[in-house]
């Protein structure tokens, strides 16, 4: 009899490889910017994943081993084997077999905090994983917890108060190891609009949950409203944040600038690609910044930029961020709106969003 587990492997791999020769194919006859098989090739890296391929496993040496072993025997646990795991993400694993040597059990979470102790980095039960640790032999799975956390705030004002703004924005915290914000812009303003940039939020939301990277979902976001052919472009702006490392990514598709405020200091980014739906092979910007405890990424939609009178708009806001004081993200949201709107103008050009994400460091 064939073993289920090994057989679902088995099955999920042949898939995967599937997608890898479509992928190829697709190289091929579209060449390697073609967003298809970019999306073959992260589905079959998904599925590797799922399968346990692709990650990288690393048997703990000798001396780390011991370490964990008797770190585990001080709160009555004994660890028969020990493997760490690295997935493509870079997010890291630690996998023991283990069983309770005293009478009853014992909880995960206690042979994780001996283990942070003795290793020099935290660990906390994986998620779906046992939590409890009885006398029979069973693997349990521990992961890095975030070094980071972050907090979110936001501040709206729509072009006309009797329509709604034609912006949409999303928060989404620890999905998979990274914190992402969104916003989206669409073309004018009114329920028309609304409706457009509701729809790209909702495919990121989606594409990220599920697993695909920045740089693809935008990619297929573009593909999608390209083939619509209804001249609702919208504009694409995305923040995606490794909670372990701190690597973030700044992904646009003819967004307005972002700014990242670290230690006192403003660094512009700013985007040359163009709104989503304008040309079916445009490709997005994206750069990545190392960001440290106390940072704070901006994003903000052109109307909060057309609305300051200055020649260089982005750096007069870029002045203004680097001029506020505190760190709730919220407060600086509603700060940076209310010096947008100081400069007296009869009506605005656009409506206005302005998204903050502060990044620090868990104590």
């Amino acid at each position: 009899m064939i073993d289920s587990v090994s057989y679902s492997q088995m099955r999920i791999m042949e898939t995967a490889q599937s997608f890898r020769r479509l992928n190829s194919i697709y190289e091929d006859s579209a060449g390697t910017d073609d967003v298809v098989g970019a999306q073959l090739s992260e589905v079959a890296e998904l599925l590797e994943e799922a399968a346990g391929v692709g990650i990288r496993a690393v048997t703990a040496d000798a001396g780390t081993g011991r370490a964990i072993k008797r770190a585990a025997a001080s709160v009555g646990v004994r660890v028969e084997s020990v493997m760490f795991f690295r997935k493509r993400s870079g997010a890291a694993e630690l996998s023991v077999i283990a069983r309770a040597t005293r009478h009853g059990c014992v909880k995960a979470a206690e042979l994780a905090a001996v283990l942070t102790l003795h290793l020099g980095k935290e660990y906390i039960p994986s998620k779906g994983g046992r939590g409890v640790i009885t006398d029979k032999p069973n693997e349990f799975i521990f992961e890095e917890a975030p070094v980071f956390f972050t907090l979110f705030g936001h501040a709206s004002v729509s072009k006309d108060e009797d329509i709604v703004s034609g912006d949409s924005y999303t928060y989404l915290s620890g999905c998979g190891g990274k914190t992402y914000v969104a916003l989206a812009d669409g073309m004018g303003s009114g329920n028309v609009a609304r409706r457009t940039s509701g729809d790209a939020v909702e495919l990121f939301e989606q594409f990220a949950q599920t697993g695909f990277g920045e740089n693809t979902a935008f990619r297929l976001i573009n593909a999608a409203f390209s083939s619509r052919n209804d001249d609702n472009p919208v504009t694409l702006d995305c923040v995606g944040l490794d909670l372990v490392t701190g690597d973030c990514r700044i992904v646009k598709l003819g967004a307005a600038s972002s700014f990242v405020r670290q230690k006192e200091s403003v660094t512009i980014i700013r985007p040359s690609s163009l709104p989503a739906g304008v040309l079916a092979e445009a490709k997005p910007d994206m750069q990545e910044i190392k960001l440290t405890d106390k940072s704070y990424v901006v994003l903000v939609s052109d109307g909060v930029l057309d609305a300051l009178p200055f020649y260089d708009k982005e750096l007069q806001f870029a002045k203004i961020l680097e001029s506020l004081e505190g760190e709730n993200p919220k407060v600086m949201a509603e700060r940076l709106m209310e010096e947008v709107l100081f400069y007296p103008r009869d009506k605005y050009r656009d409506d206005m969003t302005v998204l903050v994400l502060g990044v620090w460091k868990n104590r």
